[in-house]
């Protein structure tokens, strides 16, 4: 396999990173796709925090979604806790002074992977993957599935999921297979 590493133990490695979801969703009258941060245990493939946005993700995103990772009470957990170690690819609001700053609180070492290098964080990005094959694409305004004809709009009559249906399915954390 390409890039193996050792598994490691639970809590020992999160991968994190953002997913713009190819979904549609009804945000007050507009349609959107609306942005998924999420944290993921390396050696268990659970999904240990997750935030979802309407807008482009930010620190606050961040934030909030490492708060549901490191939370283990209702109606966050069971899987979370504190990490050793957190990978992040580059991206300005994961090494924010206010993110960073929470991971030194937590005595969390961040590890910065060089820019476009996505296998180096093979859990979250296959991850990624697998949520839209797997479940995004059944959901009414899923944006690439195929069109008959020559024209790539949603049909007219087609109903969106409200952002908070939409935000339903991600409000605790399960393993990811």
């Amino acid at each position: 396999m390409f890039l193996t590493r050792p598994r490691g133990w639970r809590n020992h490695v999160w991968e994190t990173d953002h997913m713009q979801a190819p979904v549609l969703v009804d945000v007050e009258g507009t349609a959107r796709r609306p942005w998924i941060t999420w944290f993921t245990d390396c050696a268990t493939n659970a999904i240990t925090g997750v935030a979802v946005t309407p807008v482009h993700p930010s620190r606050e995103s961040v934030l909030a979604a490492l708060r549901s990772a490191v939370l283990r009470e209702e109606p966050y957990g069971p899987f979370g806790g504190l990490p050793e170690k957190v990978r992040v690819d580059r991206g300005k609001d994961f090494l924010s002074r206010t993110v960073t700053a929470a991971f030194d609180l937590l005595d969390v070492t961040v590890e910065d992977l060089p820019a476009y290098t996505p296998h180096l964080k093979g859990t979250v990005e296959g991850l990624n993957r697998v949520v839209e094959s797997m479940f995004l694409a059944a959901l009414p305004g899923y944006a690439r599935q195929p069109r008959p004809g020559k024209r790539a709009s949603r049909p007219k009559d087609e109903v969106l999921l409200g952002f908070e249906d939409f935000t339903a399915p991600w409000k605790t954390s399960a393993p990811a297979r």
